[in-house]
């Protein structure tokens, strides 16, 4: 593993929902190559600050650096050019569509003739098309599902979808990955799973941002964790540390 300067640079970014202070000054410094861990309770803030950095949610104020340039209010789809891919808390996919179309999706953020250009079959395409193929069927078999490859996405069980969207999200050639609770529902074994492909992506040089409610994979994954309360920092710092700090102990993980 290579941990290299800060890739992604958080500054006091804020959010708020009416009279919800959602975000408060929140600010991270996430390495380059990195694993890094956002913990806290329900209603944290770990889901709008995803939300924020992909694009998904503009903040109302504060700045995101993604390789020293701002990202910040920008949308997702120029987001993930960029270089940042997420998923999501409940597996966005297309369901009709084969597992392996869904990766294809996926990497159509980094063609010439995008998805578009791929549905019509347009002149010069087809190259493309099948290099598309082919990356999507390496990804598919990165992540352990060859095998389901054909079948439609919404009839793979919960935890293949999970590998899905990770497969889907490293398809655009991500510099960042932003994970939001890929181990939610998953059992002990499709988690020791999920945590060895996570280092593996790791060890490829892909900076992780997990937000991740099992404390046992986080702690095991993790370089580094920021642990958020009411949509504050209050913590900062490698697991050990975490799990000597008395406010977080006294706020989350005490209450485990």
């Amino acid at each position: 593993m290579s941990i290299d300067g800060t890739i992604v640079r958080i500054r006091d970014i804020c959010k708020n929902f009416g009279g919800l202070a959602a975000l408060q000054h929140v600010t991270i410094d996430v390495a380059r190559g990195s694993i890094t861990s956002i913990i806290g309770p329900n209603g944290a803030g770990k889901t709008t600050l995803i939300n924020v950095l992909s694009g998904f949610l503009t903040p109302d104020s504060g700045s995101i650096l993604l390789n020293g340039k701002s990202i910040t209010g920008k949308k997702g789809h120029a987001i993930t050019r960029r270089g940042m891919a997420r998923t999501f808390q409940t597996a966005q996919l297309f369901g009709t569509m084969s597992v392996l179309e869904n990766v294809m999706v996926g990497r159509y953020a980094r063609t010439r003739a995008g998805l578009a250009g791929a549905a019509l079959r347009l002149p010069g395409v087809l190259a493309e098309e099948r290099a598309t193929r082919a990356r999507a069927m390496d990804l598919l078999q990165r992540v352990g599902l060859t095998a389901q490859a054909r079948l439609p996405a919404a009839s793979i069980p919960i935890g293949s979808q999970r590998l899905l969207e990770i497969a889907r999200a490293l398809a655009s050639d991500p510099q960042v990955l932003l994970l939001d609770e890929p181990a939610a529902g998953l059992n002990t074994q499709e988690t020791r799973l999920l945590g060895e492909l996570l280092l593996s992506i790791r060890s490829k040089g892909i900076t992780i941002i997990l937000v991740e409610h099992d404390m046992e994979l986080v702690m095991d994954i993790s370089d580094m964790i920021a642990v958020l309360n009411f949509g504050e920092n209050i913590a900062r710092g490698t697991p050990a540390h975490i799990q000597a700090n008395p406010d977080v102990i006294a706020v989350y993980l005490g209450e485990e």
